[in-house]
């Protein structure tokens, strides 16, 4: 008779938890209950462990997927699954920590230990039998942690901008009407040499005229220089002090350095995207190849969703009500869920494609002739972008502004109910909407989900959220 053992692996930093019982035995004693060390002698030990069950066993392996500890010992065990170093049947399955948490609170458990947690791993698995986690794509996955460190240089540009725009409203009120930007490299030059108001009305026109900046090193030019002196003294800023100009000219370079760095990040993510896993999605006007490549990593794989609803959830382009009771908030926002990375990008590319995407336009457009706020109609415009990334995902074809007319008889349309609009828009056009036709999910047509039970997100996304 064929027995199963599972087994929960509670990972840590320096050790890890082992927990194992008997498939028929879930409240039973371990099979085994140790620690081994984040190493190659304590993988070895997991290794004589599941090397002395009998060969007729199965082996159930759950793992949380905290931060990276998980990575070592998930890609030792997969390297002997794969190898076919062991006598056993192995399934290894990567598990969403929060699923484990709420599988504790259902058993009314308080206890936070690392055994405790490595049996409660064990009897999730044991009870809802995950499925093995696919290999995931490496480059993929190092692509995606580019363009994470990415938007982390990108929060820095605009805290730091942030910053000087604060100081700057405060000493010089009138240097914004000397740039176009704030952040512009001739800006940022003149602050890193004459931080402030005093440093620049005492300099001679004629040398700040030349002061160079950029790659091609520009002048900065009379008119310029001398409308800045003006300025400057004539300035109605409070006065300051040397402190001031020492914060001023600090944020001024870091602020420079860090604009520099996102526009090489930005050349590195779309020739590495172009490599790695090249997409319909810039046929889009309005979506780049940065953002094209960060929708990419953080979707992952477009058939974890079913519809293109369902992946608008999980990018958080929705308003989020607020009711209890007799109350309703009359003015519901933008829910704060979702993954914030991809709604950034979703985001900017929406800012983007209504001034150069005729679809978009369109749609931006009729919201505000219905009477809908301008950030209301954003965010519908948002929904309507992702929309068409999961048509153009899910179909793999370029996206075709003419697609809606050629398909769409608007006379027609208006008559119809909302009832009957919406299956139109669900089923029969397809490619653009991203919904499939009836009986035809996409699910169905991922090589990893053809058994037709769905994948949880975790498996699919390797483990990380």
């Amino acid at each position: 008779m064929n027995t199963s053992t599972c087994v929960g692996i509670d990972v840590g930093s320096e050790e890890h938890a082992i927990y194992a019982i008997e498939g028929d035995k879930d409240s039973g004693d371990p099979v085994c209950q140790t620690t081994i060390t984040n190493d190659k002698d304590g993988f070895s030990e997991l290794e004589t462990f599941l090397s002395n069950l009998e060969e007729d066993t199965s082996v159930r392996i759950g793992l949380e997927a905290t931060g990276n500890y998980w990575r070592p010992v998930f890609n030792y065990l997969r390297g002997l699954k794969e190898e076919d170093e062991l006598d056993v049947e192995l399934v290894l399955s990567l598990i969403n920590p929060n699923e484990i948490h709420q599988f504790k609170k259902m058993d009314l458990s308080r206890v936070k230990t690392d055994s405790v947690d490595a049996k409660a791993i064990a009897r999730y698995v044991f009870r809802f039998k995950p499925e093995s986690t696919p290999r995931t794509n490496d480059r993929l996955r190092s692509l995606r942690k580019l363009c994470r460190y990415r938007s982390s240089r990108v929060e820095e540009k605009v805290r730091l901008f942030n910053q000087l725009d604060d100081l700057l409203v405060g000493v010089f009120p009138e240097y914004s009407d000397c740039f176009g930007k704030l952040s512009a490299v001739s800006s940022l030059a003149v602050l890193k040499e004459y931080p402030g108001p005093k440093e620049i009305a005492e300099q001679d026109e004629e040398d700040l005229a030349e002061l160079r900046y950029g790659k091609i090193r520009h002048r900065l030019g009379k008119e310029k220089a001398k409308k800045l002196i003006d300025k400057a003294a004539d300035t109605v800023g409070d006065d300051y002090g040397p402190e001031v100009e020492i914060t001023i000219s600090h944020l001024a370079d870091q602020l420079r350095l860090v604009k520099r760095e996102v526009e090489d990040l930005n050349e590195r993510i779309a020739e590495s995207f172009e490599q790695i896993a090249p997409n319909k999605l810039e046929s889009v006007d309005g979506i780049g190849p940065v953002n094209a490549a960060i929708m990419t990593t953080e979707i992952w794989d477009v058939n974890r969703f079913d519809t293109a609803t369902k992946l608008n959830g999980y990018v958080g382009a929705y308003p989020e009500l607020s009711e209890s009771g007799k109350y309703e908030d009359p003015h519901p926002s933008m829910t704060k869920k979702g993954n914030p990375r991809l709604k950034a990008a979703v985001f900017t590319s929406t800012m983007s494609a209504i001034n150069c995407n005729p679809i978009i336009e369109k749609h931006y457009q009729k919201q505000l002739a219905r009477g809908k706020d301008s950030m209301v109609a954003i965010g519908s415009c948002m929904r309507k972008l992702v929309h068409i990334i999961y048509g153009i995902l899910t179909s793999g074809e370029e996206f075709d502004p003419n697609y809606e007319d050629e398909n769409t008889d608007e006379g027609e349309e208006e008559k119809k109910t909302s009832g009957e609009r919406e299956e139109k828009e669900g089923r029969a056009r397809k490619p653009q909407t991203g919904s499939y036709p009836e009986g035809k999910r996409s699910s169905e047509l991922s090589p990893k989900t053809n058994s037709g039970k769905r994948v949880p997100n975790y498996q699919l996304a390797g483990g990380e959220t």
